[in-house]
Parts: structure tokens; C-alpha cells; sequence
């Protein structure tokens, strides 16, 4: 065999050497994508663009007390898993021109929920509530309003609906919503395989 064909034949070898670790990778990241989870990640400014959507919102409280809150501000604390929002709000007593405002501060985890295929609000928590119309009452009375306030307002509020043909995509890949996890860099929603 001359050196020409012997140059070949090591060319040929190399490139079948090639080929076949190409192969391999391309068969390792296909395994990689079906064996890892699959996960959804809604950013601060989509997080906020969702709950924007909701707001304003008015509710009566006590059959006495109409309540408008609107502006809410968003920030993500992923070392407690949880999502803290600032709000503004009025109020006013029935018969009442007088008009009331104030500031609430929460913070919630969040749940996804099977029946209404949603990621909803939970364990809403107020961390600070000033409010004229209570300026002159007592401690315990202001944070029975809060309380009242938020669980009136926001407890199970949906926060992100899943498009029919998302999961359907995700169901036809054995696929489903799982876990909800606050992260530095968004809300992660986990997709698990269906349970038998």
C-alpha cells in the first residue's frame, strides 16, 4: 500500500472515529432530555405582568366596608420560597363620602392546582399594614384587619392559568405541573411524570 492510500485510510479511520463519538453525545443528550425534569420559568416581570392582571380589585368587607387596592409591586424572596408584594388601597364605610387609604405588605408561597390547572396564591402573610382609617385603634385591631384584608382579597387568587394546549403538550409527553419553586431568578414550575 502506497502512502497515499495509507493517508486515506488514516483519514477514513479518524472520521469513522468522528462519527461515532458525535453519535454517542447526540444519543447522551437526548437521554439527558428525557431522564431531567422539565421546568416552566416565569421571570419577576412576568410574575408581576400576571399579577398586574388582577388588580384592580374591590371588595366589601363586613357588609360595611368597600375596599379598592390596586398598584401592586412584586419582588421575589426565593430564601423563604415565597413571593412578597406591596399594594395601595382605599376605603370607604357604607353611607360614607369619606375616603380612607393606605398600604399593605404581604407575602405568600404559591401552589399548583389540579382542578383549575393554575398556579394559585397560599399562606398569605401580612408584614406591615398602615391604614388612616385606623390610625387610632389598637394593634390587635389593625391586624385583624390585615388579616381580614388579605384573606378577603388574595388567599387562592390564580396567579398563572396554563393554556389548554400546554398541557396537553406536556400530557402527550407523560408529563405534568408538579412542584413550585421561588428562585433568584424566577418562579419555577417543575413538570413531573404522571403517576400510574
Amino acid at each position: 500500500m502506497n502512502a497515499a492510500h495509507t493517508s486515506f485510510a488514516r483519514g477514513l479511520t479518524s472520521f469513522a472515529r468522528w462519527l461515532s463519538v458525535l453519535a454517542m453525545a447526540t444519543w447522551l443528550v437526548g437521554c439527558a432530555s428525557v431522564v431531567a425534569p422539565r421546568v416552566i420559568t416565569l421571570s419577576e416581570a412576568d410574575l408581576s405582568r400576571q399579577i398586574e392582571r388582577q388588580f384592580p380589585l374591590e371588595r366589601n368587607l363586613l357588609g360595611a366596608l368597600t375596599i379598592r387596592v390596586e398598584t401592586p409591586r412584586v419582588s421575589l424572596l426565593p430564601e423563604a420560597n415565597r413571593i412578597g408584594t406591596e399594594l395601595d388601597f382605599s376605603g370607604s364605610v357604607a353611607r360614607s363620602a369619606r375616603m380612607s387609604r393606605g398600604q399593605i405588605a404581604l407575602d405568600y408561597a404559591l401552589r399548583f392546582d389540579e382542578p383549575s390547572k393554575s398556579v394559585r396564591l397560599t399562606q398569605v402573610r401580612v408584614t406591615r399594614l398602615q391604614f388612616d382609617g385606623l390610625r387610632d385603634q389598637p394593634r390587635a385591631a389593625v391586624d385583624k384587619f390585615g388579616a381580614l384584608l388579605a384573606e378577603q382579597l388574595l388567599h387562592d387568587l390564580p396567579l398563572y392559568r396554563f393554556k389548554p394546549e400546554d398541557l396537553k403538550n406536556a400530557e402527550g409527553r407523560g408529563l405534568r405541573p408538579g412542584s413550585v419553586t421561588v428562585r433568584q431568578r424566577g418562579v419555577e414550575i417543575t413538570l413531573v411524570p404522571i403517576s400510574p
